[in-house]
């Protein structure tokens, strides 16, 4: 999190496969403490802090699998793309605040553009800045919001790595087991 991203994001690569991760996973946040939830499919996973310690601010960590680069010819594990990100409602509520700002500053662009054809002072320019200013101010409050909510990530992550290191050695288990076999 070191460079400024309104949704932070990161990727791991994890050996062995999806089900096994997806249930160590589902272990890990099962059994983690402070409690945390989660929604596990096979292609995606989502964990969240439980609604009675969720916050406005409270984020989720968003989880997608895909089979990792190929070496030497052959899949070996997984890539695993992870997005911190606000619930959806608030994901939705900044990306319309985002959208309204943007239309009042184009409509205030043009409606000067008209007031110079009619010859008026262009007072509606002002829309532009007045846009552009709510607009930095909004984007600084996704930091602001971060800033509150940097226990959770951590708490988010340091799950998501308990499980990760779980599947990992799973996967040296069944790795170990499968040499042994003729």
């Amino acid at each position: 999190m070191a460079d400024l991203q309104m949704r932070p994001r990161f990727a791991v690569d994890v050996p062995g496969d999806v089900a096994t991760l997806v249930a160590m996973l589902e272990e890990t946040v099962a059994r983690a403490d402070p409690p945390l939830e989660g929604k596990f499919d096979i292609g995606h996973c989502v964990l969240r802090i439980p609604k009675s310690r969720r916050a406005f601010w409270s984020p989720e960590l968003d989880l997608t699998f895909e089979p990792a680069p190929e070496s030497d010819g052959k899949v070996d594990g997984l890539l695993v793309r992870c997005l911190f990100a606000p619930r959806p409602a608030v994901w939705t509520g900044f990306a319309f605040v985002f959208a309204i700002l943007g239309a009042f500053g184009v409509a205030g662009g043009l409606y000067g553009l008209a007031q110079i054809t009619l010859g008026e002072p262009p007072l509606a320019f002002w829309a532009i800045p007045a846009a552009l200013a709510l607009a930095a101010l909004t984007y600084a409050s996704s930091f602001i919001g971060q800033g509150l909510a940097l226990a959770q990530m951590y708490e988010l992550r340091r799950t998501f790595d308990a499980g990760v290191s779980r599947a990992e050695e799973q996967a040296r288990r069944d790795q170990r087991h499968r040499s042994y076999q003729i």
